[in-house]
């Protein structure tokens, strides 16, 4: 039993169509996982970057320090005022709810 040219003529072509887009999807696969290696890639880099960039000091310095919430709101105040230290408290409105007052240096002790 022989094959008729026209039956074999189209196995060829369906064949060739398959072929092409086995291609396109090889191609596609390639792609995407190259994407996806890439991103990953570029995401454990920033992540090795930001955790190098920390700052590890021995020693801050600053006149005034202010303790804040989420939302940006001061709820604490550590300065210098008059030569003196001075640490303050506040309510969520921001009222004073706690102040501290300097002692007095007995017998001029450092």
């Amino acid at each position: 039993m022989q094959m008729a040219e026209a039956e074999y003529q189209h196995l060829v072509a369906r064949i060739k169509k398959l072929e092409r887009a086995n291609r396109v999807w090889k191609s596609m696969g390639l792609l995407v996982f190259l994407t996806l290696g890439l991103s990953l890639t570029a995401n454990v880099t920033a992540q090795q970057k930001t955790q190098e960039e920390l700052v590890h000091a021995t020693t801050v310095e600053a006149q005034t320090f202010l303790l804040s919430d989420a939302a940006g709101r001061v709820m604490g105040r550590l300065t210098v005022r008059d030569g003196q230290p001075s640490l303050e408290m506040y309510d969520a409105t921001g009222k004073l709810t706690w102040p501290t007052k300097p002692h007095p240096n007995p017998g001029g002790a450092k």
